[in-house]
């Protein structure tokens, strides 16, 4: 069954804006047919489609379950700003790959702007990767920040792991499966001065090593994401 994103409205639910131009006008599907919706909560629904009007598609609730697919764990991405096609790539990645928040960051050797990063568009980006690979809860994108910033919050996280790409003496990615917040930090195309990663690690962040080879940020960051995804379910 095709999935969607809707809205609850007492014991309906609508499927509004981009998702009913999608769901009429791209699939062309009628009225009777069984659709997913989600609400950007743990549950997904099985709907059955009533009616449609201007903009609007009503559906009544035939089933809820579960999700099974959502993150089990608080994986947060810290990403210094890339240029765009390269930032909603990880935007992409990120959401099928479990993660939880994306928090973009401007750091001393960022090349982009933030005002490459349209936040609607990159929510759309989460949002249908989310359908893509059937998680229910979208991941936050927060608001842009600063080195500082980032470090600020390392409070909220039981370990915190940036991408050091100058390194082959970075720690070893293991023992994951006992945290259940954890934060990644990837940077630019241009990677991180010397200042900031002494910062990150007074601040406590442990320096990671991703290999001898020097990866592009959409690279590091996938790569990133998945050990410590698949590191931390085990």
């Amino acid at each position: 069954m095709r999935r969607f994103f809707g809205e609850k409205d007492g014991d309906k639910i609508l499927v509004k804006g981009d998702e009913f131009n999608h769901l009429k006008n791209v699939l062309r599907l009628k009225v009777g047919e069984e659709i997913i919706v989600s609400l950007n909560t743990k549950y997904e629904y099985v709907c059955e489609i009533l009616s449609m009007g201007k903009g609007v598609a009503t559906c009544k609730i035939n089933g809820e379950t579960e999700c099974l697919k959502n993150p089990c764990k608080n994986i947060v991405l810290f990403q210094a700003v890339a240029k765009k096609a390269k930032f909603e790539f990880i935007v992409q990645k990120a959401t099928e790959i479990g993660i939880s928040e994306i928090v973009p960051f401007m750091s001393e050797y960022c090349i982009a702007k933030v005002t490459e990063n349209k936040a609607e568009r990159l929510y759309d980006i989460a949002l249908n990767a989310c359908k893509q690979c059937e998680r229910t809860i979208i991941p936050k994108i927060a608001e842009t920040t600063d080195v500082a910033g980032v470090i600020n919050r390392f409070k909220d996280f039981d370990v915190v792991l940036f991408a050091n790409e100058r390194t082959d003496v970075g720690e070893k990615l293991n023992k994951l499966s006992k945290y259940k917040n954890i934060a990644i930090i990837v940077g630019s195309e241009g990677g991180f001065s010397q200042k900031e990663k002494e910062k990150f690690i007074e601040a406590g962040a442990v320096s990671v090593s991703l290999g001898k080879r020097i990866l592009r940020c959409e690279t590091a960051s996938v790569a990133m994401m998945s050990l410590v995804s698949i590191l931390s379910d085990n």
